[in-house]
């Protein structure tokens, strides 16, 4: 009996020791993230320093966080190690160059285009038409607003996609939509609708919450960079030529599948057919 007692003790302790090697590899290795992060707060412009600031600060207290529980017993260690590990590999870095490693192909569902919208034989560019042309009425077509969702839908993951304003005093809305958008008649512009969207019309820029937010770019965005975090229940768009953030909605649950989704206004005074198109 003693002697199994004795080996379960040694096996106990190995496994305690492995966890605290693993502690330890995990706080080198947010030291390293907080280095990097440090160096590109330098590379980013104002509107990003808040937002890695605040990233440092969660790292920051992870690391004091795994510095207490390797000093701590081992019936502690053993309690949580699970809990502080899942929030090393939780905390994210939002650089310009860690959003747009997920950048993905996005294409226009001609399937979900209003009658009033032209779409490019590879579905990447979309125009109001002058006069716009009959189309079935399928369940997946908005009907009453100059709508057209991406072919791609997401349920997981995190994509990004950019989006060039071709003309940038025409009216436009660039987002995502839930699957059980209202494509039929009158919805609600905002996340309630199931739209999670910013636009712009004539130098005037809003995100669709409820109430609109007002935004006001440092400079007129010409291309637009749409990031989409599905788990973390975030939407946020940028300024993708000078990476300042636009806006990034509350996090929410995300619970069906979403989509790209496009909008255009009636162009300038009704001269010019308002365009968009992904790049």
């Amino acid at each position: 009996m003693r002697n199994k007692l004795r080996t379960e003790k040694k096996k106990l302790e190995s496994e305690i020791e492995k966890l605290r090697q693993l502690l330890k590899e995990n706080e080198q290795t947010l030291h390293r993230r907080l280095e990097e992060m440090e160096k590109k707060i330098t590379m980013v412009e104002n509107a990003n320093i808040t937002k890695l600031s605040n990233q440092i600060t969660s790292l920051n207290a992870v690391i004091t966080e795994i510095g207490k529980k390797c000093q701590a017993p081992a019936w502690e260690l053993l309690k949580d190690v699970r809990s502080t590990l899942s929030r090393c590999n939780n905390v994210k870095i939002q650089s310009p160059e860690v959003v747009k490693s997920y950048k993905v192909m996005v294409t226009l569902d001609p399937d979900t285009a209003a009658p009033g919208l032209l779409l490019s034989e590879g579905g990447r560019h979309v125009r109001r038409a002058r006069i716009a042309k009959p189309l079935p009425d399928t369940p997946k077509r908005f009907t009453h607003n100059p709508c057209v969702l991406g072919r791609e839908g997401f349920t997981s993951g995190r994509h990004y996609w950019e989006v060039q304003l071709l003309r940038e005093w025409d009216g436009w809305h660039v987002g995502v939509a839930a699957e059980s958008v209202n494509r039929k008649g009158v919805f609600s512009w905002s996340p309630e609708g199931g739209l999670w969207a910013v636009r712009g019309a004539v130098g005037q820029y809003s995100a669709l919450t409820s109430p609109e937010t007002t935004m006001s770019p440092r400079e007129k965005p010409l291309k637009l960079g749409v990031y989409l975090d599905y788990e973390g229940g975030r939407l946020s768009v940028f300024n993708a030529d000078s990476w300042e953030l636009l806006y990034s909605f509350p996090q929410v649950p995300f619970t069906e599948r979403l989509f790209p989704y496009f909008c255009l206004g009636p162009g300038l005074l009704g001269l010019f057919e308002a365009a968009l198109r992904l790049v």
